[in-house]
């Protein structure tokens, strides 16, 4: 069962493998936080990311620099 706040995905063969590069490449420990940095990295690309949430995205991209 999906804890609550959370929800459950069915993916191909094919993303997760992309995942994967994601999660060596950038440093990623599961899909999920591969799923978000592809996603956030993406929102920026497209400019539909808010100043505020850009900054706490570089924010806490800088706590994991550390």
């Amino acid at each position: 069962m999906t804890p609550e706040g959370y929800t459950t995905v069915t993916i191909s063969d094919e993303l997760a493998e992309k995942l994967t590069q994601i999660m060596v490449r950038h440093d990623r420990s599961s899909y999920a936080a591969a799923i978000e940095y592809a996603v956030d990295t993406t929102l920026i690309q497209e400019d539909e990311i808010t100043v505020q949430e850009l900054i706490q995205l570089l924010a806490k991209r800088a706590e994991e620099l550390n």
